[in-house]
């Protein structure tokens, strides 16, 4: 089961396993949220099951927004402990998709981004959103072949990042992103910060907030490398996506 480092994302909680079950359907306009985090909830180790126990633990809000121009969003609302991650939905997709996967695609990418909240920019962290999405979408059942369809609905952007994912394992799919976006590598952040670092010492001004930069960085190269490569591969023992 994949689980997260608790001092780089403290959002986050290990959470148990549930049975593997296909993704009902239903007809276009009548499919609940609810009923979509239910599915992704019900897939053994799967990507879908620790990502609807975190939104749950949160006490989060998915829900369709007819204000959205984009297909889905996130957000927080709140302080302290009244604080709560909000997924919303584009209202316009109602009515317009028969089946879970795009939904479930979708959630899974916007809570992917909650959950690595604390995480700097980087390409790494676009990589383990774009796979949070794509997994989440693999085990109910999507394919490479339907895309750039979900469900009904094109979407030429998930479909580029679900793309991406598969096509780029965890050892080449930072690199595959941040030469198509343009964003940074953690070493290349890490290198610009220990630069910035000498100079601020060098010049005898205040070092603690580049120091506190380069730790956040170092802190999640060292997870990327030393634990989200392994859940990856775990994930694959799993699920072969076709």
């Amino acid at each position: 089961m994949k689980k997260f480092a608790p001092l780089l994302f403290s959002l986050l909680f290990a959470v148990p396993c549930f049975c593997f079950a296909a993704a009902p359907k239903a007809a276009p306009g009548n499919i609940s949220l609810d009923f979509v985090m239910v599915a992704m909830a019900d897939n053994m180790d799967g990507t879908g099951v620790w990502l609807v126990e975190w939104l749950r633990a949160k006490n989060a809000v998915v829900k369709f927004d007819a204000a959205l121009t984009a297909p889905s969003a996130w957000r927080v609302e709140g302080a302290g402990k009244e604080k709560r991650p909000i997924i919303l939905i584009n209202e316009n997709i109602r009515g317009r998709t028969n089946g879970y996967k795009y939904y479930a695609a979708l959630i899974g990418r916007e809570a992917a981004e909650l959950v690595h909240i604390g995480v700097p920019e980087s390409a790494e962290k676009r990589y383990m959103i774009n796979a949070c999405a794509a997994e989440v979408y693999f085990e109910l059942f999507g394919t490479r072949a339907e895309l750039p369809v979900f469900s009904g609905v094109r979407d030429e952007a998930l479909a580029e990042q679900v793309n991406t994912w598969v096509e780029n394992g965890p050892d080449s799919g930072p690199s595959a992103i941040a030469r198509q976006t343009g964003i940074k590598l953690l070493k290349n952040l890490i290198s610009e910060t220990e630069l910035a670092l000498a100079q601020a010492q060098q010049d005898g001004v205040d070092a603690a907030p580049f120091e506190r930069r380069l730790a956040g960085f170092e802190n999640s190269k060292n997870y990327y490398e030393n634990e989200f490569k392994g859940k990856e591969t775990y994930w694959w023992t799993l699920f072969q996506p076709q």
